[in-house]
């Protein structure tokens, strides 16, 4: 028989063991799923996608460190290895160490030659939402540490702002336009100036 009067199968297995086993299976089968569909699709089929200008700041990193990182380059997080585009612009400027002085006061230091500071921004395809943004299927937000790999290099910073791109081309149309509209309205008033000059000669 296959199950003896034990309730076991072929006498060796019981049912109850047999039925938790699937149980196991199925539910790492479930869980695949969803982490590898979630990859795959990280904000939901339907929805759409912006392009997110992300910037990573460091007060202090080694200059070699620095140096190998350029316009380009993949970007990705350790952590979850999420993908976080491409690297659009460096920045560099004297690094930042925090020390006390003899009256217990912390203040800012530098440390000349083979440090410096680093903002590096780039740019992938995600969304913000109401807790920060969301990108390759992880939630982020802006002051967040995080360890960011930058082609061959890499360091441990803070995520130190995110826009829209769209957002970010709005702004400078409008900065733009304003300011050709004080221009223009200074060249409408240099005739009226140069009339009253008349006037008063």
């Amino acid at each position: 028989m296959i199950i003896d009067s034990n309730g076991r199968l072929f006498g060796k297995v019981s049912i109850i063991d047999v039925l938790i086993i699937a149980l196991v299976i199925a539910a790492c089968f479930f869980i695949a799923v969803r982490y590898f569909s979630s990859r795959d699709n990280p904000i939901g089929a339907g929805s759409s996608l912006d392009e997110l200008e992300i910037k990573f700041y460091s007060e202090e990193v080694n200059n070699f460190v620095v140096d190998a990182i350029k316009a380009g380059d993949a970007a990705k997080e350790f952590a979850q290895y999420a993908n976080f585009g491409t690297v659009v612009n460096v920045e560099k400027a004297d690094s930042i160490t925090w020390v006390g002085d003899f009256d217990g006061f912390i203040l800012p230091s530098s440390k000349d030659g083979h440090y410096s500071s680093i903002i590096v921004t780039t740019r992938a395809r995600g969304r913000i939402n109401d807790i920060g943004f969301e990108l390759d299927g992880t939630n982020y937000f802006v002051g967040k540490t995080v360890i960011m790999q930058f082609g061959k290099a890499g360091f441990q910073g803070r995520i130190a702002g995110v826009e829209r791109v769209a957002d970010i081309e709005a702004g400078a149309i409008s900065n733009a336009s304003a300011i050709e509209a004080e221009g223009g309205a200074d060249m409408d008033s240099q005739p009226d100036e140069a009339e009253d000059d008349r006037d008063s000669a």
